[in-house]
């Protein structure tokens, strides 16, 4: 796909933000954490029944927080959760991405995950919003409310961002302030990617 860019962080990097700012100058986005959400609520008695806990629903829906605890406390039911639910999300994103490839207009697709499966290799181009590890866990220790050791946890689950770093075909800096953050984006957009 010409047009395609995945957006790529750590988590806490700064992706959401990215998009925030793209959408606002009328660009379109794809987010695959919230089809993630609408997958996992749509198929919730089949997660639940892989975890063989159906506490993991309420009110139809699946307990997000409870679940997260899950997979972020063992990687083989971290593995079990993706290899159900990546398919149906490529699926999903790919079937979005066609329709916008078609209006030949760059577009963004927020991928958390993009290095650390090979899925959407080859797709489009990459763009790391890149933060520094120490910054990161700061960042997750105030926006989940979890201390240093769950923090460093869930970033160690991914890649690490010096070696996304290294393979990125964009980098955009969010190491400082917003307004900076901001300003790296436009940047980009006009410099780099010549799409505004």
């Amino acid at each position: 796909m010409k047009n395609a860019y995945f957006v790529t962080s750590s988590i806490a990097g700064g992706k959401s933000s990215f998009i925030k700012i793209v959408k606002k100058l009328g660009f379109c986005a794809i987010n695959a954490d919230e089809i993630a959400h609408e997958l996992l609520n749509e198929h919730s008695h089949d997660i639940a029944k892989i975890f063989n806990d159906y506490t993991l629903i309420i009110d139809g829906k699946i307990d997000r927080k409870k679940l997260g605890n899950i997979v972020f406390n063992d990687n083989l039911s971290k593995k079990k959760l993706e290899e159900y639910l990546h398919p149906k999300i490529k699926q999903e994103i790919l079937k979005q991405a066609k329709k916008l490839d078609e209006l030949n207009k760059a577009f963004f697709i927020e991928l958390p995950l993009f290095f650390e499966n090979d899925h959407y290799q080859g797709l489009g181009k990459s763009i790391l919003i890149y933060t520094p590890k120490d910054l990161l866990i700061q960042r997750l220790m105030s926006r989940e409310n979890i201390d240093k050791s769950q923090a460093l946890k869930r970033i160690n689950l991914q890649m690490d961002i010096e070696d996304k770093k290294k393979i990125a075909d964009y980098i955009v800096e969010n190491n400082s302030s917003y307004e900076m953050f901001e300003k790296n984006v436009l940047n980009l957009l006009q410099h780099s990617l010549k799409v505004f």
